[in-house]
C-alpha cells in the first residue's frame, strides 16, 4: 500500500474554499523547539505544528520560473516556500486584489495620512525649533508626534502588504515604496521645517500682542516671522485696523536640571 502524501490545508478567501497543499519537505522548528508554542501562542514560524513545512510555491507552482522564463520573485527561484510564508502571501494577495478592485479607498486613506503627517509636522516643528525641551513637556506636541508617527507606520504597513501580494518585479516594488517615502518626506518637510518652524513663536507673540491692543478695541490678526538671531525673532504684526508693525520678539528660557521649565516672550516694536 502506497504511503499517503502529507498535505497542509490552507483556506483561500478569494476562492471561498480550502485547498490541500502537498508537503515537499519539513524540518524541526528551532523557533519553538518543536513544541508548536511560542510565548503562549501558536508559533508563527511553523504555524503551531512544531515543524517547518515546505510547500510548492503558489506563484510558480514549484517550477521556479514565471512569465517569460523569469525567476519567481516569491520563492526567489527555490520552487518552495514555507507554510507560514504561503499563508502570508495569500493574505497579502487578497489584500492586493481588494486594492485593485477599489483603489479610491486606499488613495483616500493615503491622502488622509499625508494630511495628518503634515499637520503634525507643522505643530511639532514650531515647538522643536523654539526649544525641543518645550516639545518634551507639551502634551499637545507629543500627541501630534504620536499621531504623525502612527500615520507614517500605517502607510508603510499598507505599502508592504500591497508589495508582498503583488506580482510586480522587485524594482517596481522598490519604486512604489520609494515614491510613497518621497511623499511622506515632502509632507514632513514642507509644512514642518519650511512653513512651521516659527509657528509656535508666532502664536505666542500674537497672544501677547492681543493682550496689549485689546484695551484699544483692536486685535492682532497675524504675526509673520521672517528670521531670527538666536532667541531674537524678527517679524511683522498685522493689526485689525490695517496697520503692519515691524516687531522683534525676544524669547527667554529658564533652565533647571537641563530642562526648560519656564519661558517668557517679549514683543518690541521696531522704530
Amino acid at each position: 500500500m502506497a504511503e499517503q502524501e502529507e498535505t497542509v490545508q490552507i483556506r483561500i478567501e478569494s476562492l471561498d474554499t480550502a485547498i490541500d497543499f502537498p508537503v515537499r519537505s519539513s524540518k524541526f522548528c528551532k523557533a519553538c523547539k518543536g513544541s508548536g508554542i511560542k510565548e503562549s501562542k501558536s508559533c508563527p514560524t511553523c504555524c503551531g505544528s512544531g515543524s517547518i513545512k515546505m510547500l510548492d510555491c503558489i506563484r510558480c507552482n514549484g517550477t521556479t520560473k514565471i512569465e517569460k522564463g523569469l525567476r519567481c520573485n516569491v520563492c526567489k527561484g527555490t520552487g518552495s516556500i514555507s507554510e507560514a510564508k504561503t499563508k502570508d502571501f495569500l493574505e497579502a494577495r487578497q489584500f492586493c486584489e481588494k486594492f485593485k478592485k477599489n483603489p479610491a479607498k486606499t488613495i483616500l486613506i493615503f491622502l488622509a495620512c499625508l494630511a495628518a503627517i503634515g499637520i503634525c509636522s507643522y505643530i511639532v516643528s514650531g515647538y522643536a525649533f523654539a526649544d525641543n525641551r518645550i516639545l518634551r513637556h507639551s502634551w499637545y506636541a507629543c500627541t501630534a508626534f504620536v499621531i504623525g508617527a502612527a500615520a507614517f507606520l500605517y502607510m508603510m504597513a499598507y505599502i508592504h502588504k500591497i508589495n508582498a501580494g503583488s506580482y510586480q518585479p522587485a524594482f517596481k516594488k522598490f519604486m512604489t515604496a520609494g515614491a510613497v517615502i518621497a511623499l511622506v518626506i515632502a509632507a514632513i518637510v514642507i509644512p514642518g521645517p519650511i512653513a512651521g518652524r516659527y509657528s509656535w513663536i508666532e502664536r505666542e507673540a500674537k497672544n501677547n500682542i492681543n493682550d496689549a491692543v485689546s484695551r484699544k478695541g483692536l486685535a492682532c490678526q497675524k504675526v509673520s516671522i521672517s528670521s531670527n538671531d538666536g532667541d531674537v525673532y524678527h517679524g511683522i504684526a498685522t493689526i485689525s485696523d490695517g496697520k503692519e508693525i515691524k516687531i522683534n520678539i525676544i524669547f527667554k528660557k529658564v533652565y533647571k536640571a537641563g530642562y526648560a521649565i519656564n519661558y517668557s516672550i517679549k514683543v518690541e516694536p521696531v522704530e
